[in-house]
C-alpha cells in the first residue's frame, strides 16, 4: 500500500544537522556535520511493493477472465455454426428469416432431449418395421402362411431371428427392466433368481441371486426359505445406471450396484425393510434417484437413494397395490385391486382418485406416458388412456387382446416409451401388441398398430430407447398367480425387434 507524503522542514535556517551516510563501498556508515545548508523542502512519495503485486495480479485475473469468456464464445460459435451447417444441408431455399426459426426450433429440441421432455413419434417408423419383418416370414412360409397355427407362426419369428428366447429362469419369469442405454437388462422369477443380460450379445452375463433349487432351502440373508416366499415379483433401474432394487415376496427391497456386480459376490448394498407383505412394484422417478415401492400390504413407500433411506409411506389404497410408475414429476401413479387409479401429489401430500366405471374391471398395470397422462390394463381387457385433468378416460379399447370364448383376456402388462407415441401390452393370447396414443388437445386416444407372435404369458415388458427393440418376461403361467397355464410354453428372457430411430421426429412444445 502507498504510504502518505511526509514533508520535512528545517525550523532554523543556520541550525546545524547530523546526517548519517550510508558508505556503499562496505566500511560502514559515519556521521558528517553539515554546515550552512540552506533549508529544503523534501516530498517524498514511498510505495510499497504490495501495490505492484496487486496489480500484477488483478492484470492477470482479468486476463484469466478474458480467456474464459472468449473460450466460452467460440464455443458458442461453433455449436451455432454446426447446428447452421447441418440446416443448411436440409435447406429447401427457403427466406433467412425461416433459416433463423429452424436454428432455434433445432437448439431448442437440443436442450429438450438433454433434459427428458422432447416429444417423439415413433409410432409410424415402428409400424413400418414390423411389416416389413411380417413380410419376410410370410415369404418363407409361403402358402402355408393363410394356414399354419400361432404356435407355428411364433415359431417362424424365431426362426428368422427377429425374436430370440434366452434360458436362464427354471421358473416364469415375472418381471424385466432396461438399463438407460439398452445396452444391459435385468430380469427375475419365481424360482427367486434374478440374471444380468448382454443385450447386443444376447446372452446372459451373470447371476445376481441365484435360483433356490428346492422347494425348501437354506438362505444366509434371509428367514423366509420356502422357495415360493422367495418369488422375484419386481425389478427396476435408475437413470443413471448406478444402482438396481429387487422386490419380492420376502418384504423386503435390496439394493444392488450395477457397477460392481460380479466385484463384490453379488450382494445387495442396502436392504429397504418396512413392508408386511409381498413387493409387487417398483419405480424410480425419471431422472433421480427417488424410488417408489408398492405392495400387497396397501400401501406405497418412497426411498431415497442418494442417502440410502426411507423418506415417508403413501396411504390410500383398500387393496393390495398391482402397478407403480413415475414420470418427471414427483407424482407417482398407482393401480390397486380397489378398482382405483391414483396419482400421488407426493410435494402437496395429497393425492387425486380416479375411477374407471361401473362394469370395469381391477387394473393389472400402469405406464406413464409423460407428465399427466398414462395407460392403465385391466383385467377384463380393457385399455384405458387417462389424463389427469380428468376423472373419466379419455380413451377405451375393449377387449384389447381378444376373448377366450365369450371371457376378454385380461391385459397383464404394458410399457409406453417415455416422451413418445408407442405403447406395447401383453396378455396371454400369443401376441404382443403394439399401440398408437394420441394425446393432442383435439385429439386423444388409443390406435392399434400392428401385433408379434410370442407364445406363453407376457408377464413383463420394457421398451428399449428409440423403439428399436423391447424385451419380455414370457412364461407358462402369470406373474402372481398360478390359475392358469399355457401349454407348451417355455419360461424364458425374450428380445424382440422392432424398427426405431433414435431421434424420430419431434414436437417443439414440452
Amino acid at each position: 500500500m502507498a504510504l502518505t507524503k511526509r514533508k520535512t522542514k528545517s525550523t532554523t535556517p543556520d541550525a546545524k544537522r547530523s546526517k548519517f551516510k550510508v558508505d556503499l563501498s562496505g566500511h560502514g556508515g559515519n556521521y558528517e556535520d553539515i554546515d550552512d545548508v540552506p533549508p529544503t523542502i523534501h516530498d517524498e512519495d514511498i510505495e510499497s511493493e504490495e501495490d505492484d503485486f496487486n496489480k500484477d495480479d488483478e492484470s492477470v485475473e482479468e486476463e484469466e477472465e478474458e480467456t474464459l469468456e472468449a473460450k466460452k464464445l467460440r464455443l458458442a460459435r461453433e455449436y451455432l455454426s454446426k447446428v447452421q451447417e447441418e440446416d443448411d444441408e436440409s435447406d429447401d431455399g427457403s427466406e433467412d428469416d425461416d433459416s433463423v426459426d429452424r436454428v432455434g426450433k433445432r437448439i431448442e429440441r437440443d436442450r429438450l432431449r438433454k433434459s427428458g421432455l422432447l416429444q417423439t413419434h415413433l409410432a409410424e417408423s415402428i409400424l413400418s418395421g414390423v411389416e416389413s419383418m411380417r413380410g419376410h416370414v410370410v415369404k418363407t412360409l409361403g402358402e402355408a402362411a393363410s394356414t399354419v397355427s400361432p404356435e407355428k407362426y411364433a415359431k417362424a419369428w424365431l426362426d428368422q431371428k427377429y425374436i430370440s428366447y434366452h434360458r436362464g429362469h427354471d421358473l416364469t419369469p415375472t418381471c424385466v427392466a432396461l438399463s438407460q442405454g439398452g445396452d444391459m437388462a435385468f430380469s427375475g422369477a419365481k424360482d427367486g433368481s434374478v440374471i444380468r443380460w448382454d443385450i447386443e450379445a444376447g446372452k446372459k452375463e451373470s447371476y445376481i441371486l441365484p435360483a433356490i433349487k428346492n422347494s425348501h432351502a437354506y438362505s444366509e440373508e434371509s428367514t423366509l426359505n420356502y422357495r415360493n416366499e422367495r418369488e422375484i415379483l419386481a425389478v427396476t433401474s435408475s437413470y443413471d445406471d448406478r444402482y438396481l432394487a429387487v422386490g419380492g415376496r420376502d418384504n423386503c427391497v435390496r439394493i444392488f450396484d450395477i457397477r460392481t456386480l460380479g466385484k463384490s459376490g453379488c450382494k445387495p448394498i442396502s436392504k429397504m425393510e418396512g413392508h408386511k407383505k409381498a413387493v409387487t412394484s417398483l419405480s424410480f422417478r425419471n431422472r433421480t434417484l427417488d424410488l417408489y415401492s408398492g405392495s400387497e400390504d396397501r400401501c406405497i413407500r418412497r426411498y431415497d437413494l442418494n442417502a440410502m433411506t426411507y423418506v415417508e409411506t403413501l396411504y390410500g389404497h383398500q387393496s393390495p397395490v398391482i402397478s407403480i410408475d413415475c414420470a418427471n414429476k414427483n407424482r407417482p401413479v398407482s393401480v390397486a385391486r380397489d378398482r382405483t387409479v391414483r396419482v400421488w401429489k407426493v410435494e402437496e401430500d395429497s393425492h387425486l382418485v380416479f375411477r374407471p366405471g361401473g362394469g370395469i374391471g381391477s387394473a393389472e398395470c400402469i405406464s406413464a406416458i409423460q407428465d399427466g397422462w398414462f395407460v392403465t390394463g385391466h383385467d377384463d381387457g380393457r385399455l384405458a388412456l387417462w389424463r389427469e385433468e380428468k376423472k373419466r378416460p379419455v380413451g377405451n379399447v375393449p377387449a384389447a387382446h381378444g376373448n377366450t370364448g365369450a371371457v376378454p383376456r385380461g391385459v397383464m402388462c404394458c410399457d409406453a416409451l417415455s416422451m413418445s407415441d408407442v405403447l406395447a401390452t401383453g396378455s396371454n393370447d400369443g401376441y404382443l401388441r403394439l399401440w398408437k396414443i394420441t394425446t393432442e388437445e383435439k385429439q386423444t386416444g388409443i390406435e392399434a398398430l400392428d401385433n408379434i407372435p410370442i407364445h406363453g404369458h407376457i408377464n413383463s415388458l420394457a421398451m428399449g430407447p428409440g423403439g428399436k427393440f423391447c424385451v419380455a418376461a414370457v412364461g407358462q403361467e402369470p406373474r402372481l398367480g398360478r390359475w392358469d397355464r399355457v401349454p407348451r410354453a417355455k419360461n424364458r428372457f425374450a428380445i424382440i425387434k422392432l424398427s426405431g430411430n433414435d431421434d424420430g421426429s419431434s414436437s417443439d412444445s414440452d
